[in-house]
């Protein structure tokens, strides 16, 4: 298992929950990412989120525990996000870390960041 500052995190970048509706309905999952989202944490990531991709999927990542986001992540939730989207579905990022924020800040995408922030996830889903 990574280490990251002494602590032990689970190998699995995401804990995802969620109820899978009939399906010409939408699904609304919801996963919490891990602290660690580096480049050895993509692959395993993309094999998580990539089949929720294909439906229409309202996906809210919770990303309360991030402290390391790498630029191959931020990249995996613009495409999944877009992906979603041209699928009918949403993803939604809550909880956001000053970390998180940052790695979006750095490569020039905070605007892409601010629309799936909760708030405008609230937006969307309560009409």
């Amino acid at each position: 298992m990574p280490q990251v500052h002494g602590q032990v995190w689970p190998s699995t970048p995401v804990d995802c929950r969620g109820s899978k509706l009939p399906s010409l309905e939408q699904r609304k999952i919801s996963c919490d990412l891990t602290a660690a989202l580096d480049a050895s944490a993509v692959r395993e990531l993309h094999a998580q989120i990539e089949p929720l991709v294909s439906e229409a999927t309202y996906l809210t990542l919770n990303a309360a525990a991030v402290e390391r986001l790498g630029t191959q992540a931020v990249q995996l939730f613009v495409a999944t996000a877009r992906a979603l989207e041209m699928n009918g579905g949403r993803l939604a990022i809550v909880n956001i870390t000053p970390t998180f924020r940052e790695a979006y800040a750095d490569l020039g995408l905070l605007a892409e960041l601010d629309a799936r922030s909760s708030i405008n996830a609230e937006k969307d889903t309560d009409g």
